[in-house]
């Protein structure tokens, strides 16, 4: 049975790392280390009390430490609460890695109007963290 559904929330900073030309700054130093999961085995009625906190905008799924996909907020729809959430997930053009340049990964959210991204390590697979931009754009929550 799953865990209790925990997502990512864009607005709840503890702390933040200010977007600065500073090139000597990498992802992983902007990255939010423990995100917020739910299980791979989570299903669309986890997903909805997930989404009934109205600043959730998706849910990170793993599988023990591997990443396995992101699901929008969006992608419920009227689907029955059995449905597997794993099968609403996408994996592609959401991860980065952890020595990315912090202005690289700035610049590619702001050319695909994104707020987030999964850092992965080196293996492709394994969760490493979040890279999640404030509510304002000008910084990344920790």
């Amino acid at each position: 049975m799953p865990t209790e559904p925990q997502a990512p929330d864009a607005t709840e900073c503890n702390g933040e790392v200010p977007v600065t030309e500073d090139s000597s700054l990498t992802v992983r130093d902007a990255m939010r280390r423990h995100p917020k999961t739910l299980p791979s085995d989570a299903t669309v009625g986890d997903l909805r009390r997930l989404f009934d906190n109205p600043k959730v905008l998706d849910a990170v799924l793993v599988d023990g430490a591997a990443f396995v996909g992101v699901v929008d907020r969006d992608a419920i729809g009227g689907l029955p609460n059995e449905t597997p959430a794993r099968d609403l997930a996408h994996s592609s053009d959401v991860t980065i890695a952890p020595e990315t340049d912090l202005n690289e990964a700035m610049a590619r959210l702001d050319r695909e109007d994104s707020w987030r991204l999964v850092v992965v390590g080196s293996d492709g697979v394994t969760l490493e963290g979040l890279l999640c931009l404030n509510t304002t754009r000008t910084g990344f929550c920790r």
